[in-house]
């Protein structure tokens, strides 16, 4: 079995955790991948990284490490491992104090491999494709603190929903509807349910709200905004943003590709929900 390690750059506490899993797998015998910026941590000669030749990835952070590893494997099938040193993880499985019990129960195939969908995202320019990447968590279309309220048309297939006049709009995948959709007052989405959720941010119009569509369905959007849209930004996964011109269209559907997160059978995803949250126990 090869593990591979993927590690929050800025973390100490992250930084030598991973120092501390990488040893645990390599004193048993198993070979052990690691990013350039670990590899200099580590004292070891930084090399580029074959991706594809591990068998299960550990992400080492936050959502947000987890999120890079997904960009990482997306499209290769590796079940990714998340382990929480941030603040407020959905993605994350488990805690420090966990690892190395979540690892020993990986080597022994004790897990479960749970497919998470993923959107591919699309943004047209005319007739050029200016990008077109898969997505985990969300896509979002934001303005700067400068910017003036954004004008979007929103479609799904052929049919056309509403025109929006918001700070911006969420299109969250059902993992990502506990993310920044979340926090602007969208549904919880359980994450094997097939949807699409839009959610505007601080529309407008008040009766605008969050609307779940089948996943079955692509959803175009339209950028309509004027001479002020150069401050408008297309945001993927919270990772990589491009800035947004009048007549820019963005396709959204989900995608072939799947993202895999190991999880556990004694952890179920609404006990996450209970602690991330603070809801109420029975």
């Amino acid at each position: 079995m090869i593990f591979g390690i993927v590690c929050k750059e800025d973390n100490r506490d992250a930084l030598e955790l991973s120092r501390r899993v990488r040893d645990w797998i390599l004193e048993r015998g198993y070979a052990c991948l690691v990013e350039e910026h670990l590899s200099r941590f580590l004292g070891s000669e930084p090399a580029d990284v074959p991706w594809d030749r591990a068998d299960i990835l550990v992400a080492i952070g936050g959502d947000g490490t987890f999120l890079r590893t997904v960009w990482k494997s997306a499209g290769r099938g590796i079940p990714i491992l998340g382990v929480h040193m941030g603040y407020l993880g959905f993605l994350t499985e488990v805690t420090e104090n966990e690892v190395c019990d979540a690892l020993r129960s990986v080597i022994s195939g004790d897990y479960v491999r749970e497919e998470r969908s993923m959107f591919q995202a699309t943004l047209m320019r005319g007739s050029s494709t200016v990008t077109s990447q898969y997505v985990l968590n969300d896509v979002v279309i934001n303005k700067s603190a400068l910017a003036r309220i954004i004008d979007i048309e929103v479609w799904t297939d052929s049919t056309f929903i509403t025109s929006y006049r918001a700070d911006g709009l969420i299109v969250s995948t059902p993992t990502g509807s506990t993310a920044y959709n979340l926090a602007t007052g969208g549904p919880i989405v359980h994450p094997q349910v097939g949807a699409i959720i839009l959610t505007p941010i601080c529309p407008h119009v008040l009766s605008n709200r969050s609307i779940v569509l089948p996943d079955t369905q692509e959803v175009s959007i339209l950028v309509k905004s004027g001479k002020h849209s150069e401050n408008i930004y297309l945001t993927l996964d919270g990772q990589r943003g491009f800035p947004l011109e009048p007549g820019d269209r963005l396709l959204i559907r989900k995608g072939s590709h799947k993202a895999i997160v190991v999880r556990f059978p004694y952890r179920d995803y609404f006990e996450i929900l209970r602690s991330k949250l603070g809801w109420q126990e029975r």
